[in-house]
């Protein structure tokens, strides 16, 4: 149920704030490489993915940075990309470089801070709202479940 909670949201995100359309510009800066420990990636491959660099900066190509399944999904979590690397990095020449190059790509894709509406906002809180009540009814609906097995004759 969580999953599922956790997907519904991040579909409404990418209605709010989409991603970008191609991401080839990525690859090609980080000359396929995760961004933080410097493994190489291949395309298409279940370990190459994009990460949020800060985790509330959104969608926009400014805000992500290749990296590996490892540092992307096992490690990194929601920590702020500057203090992820600095544990990656085995020295300082290595977290330097690889530092200015997130800048560096944060610098050819600056970040426009997005206002919307009161209307969009207003409809982004009512799905927050319907996911919350999704995974109330879920929660019913187990009980109603297990209630339901202690009625049943044990065979």
């Amino acid at each position: 149920m969580a999953q599922a909670r956790n997907l519904m949201r991040r579909a409404i995100q990418e209605i709010v704030d989409p991603g970008p359309t191609s991401i080839d510009t990525l690859w090609a800066h980080f000359a396929s490489r995760c961004a933080y420990c410097g493994v190489p990636l291949v395309r298409g491959e279940r370990d190459a993915h994009t990460d949020h660099a800060e985790p509330e900066g959104g969608n926009h190509l400014g805000n992500l940075v290749l990296a590996c399944g490892r540092c992307n999904g096992d490690e990194k979590r929601d920590v702020h990309w500057l203090e992820f690397l600095r544990q990656k990095a085995p020295d300082a020449t290595t977290l330097k470089d690889r530092q200015d190059r997130i800048v560096a790509w944060f610098a050819l894709n600056p970040r426009t801070p997005r206002a919307h509406s009161p209307e969009v906002e207003q409809l982004q809180s009512r799905c927050e709202a319907l996911v919350e009540e999704f995974g109330v009814a879920c929660n019913e609906l187990k009980a109603a479940l297990r209630r339901e097995k202690e009625r049943l004759p044990h065979t």
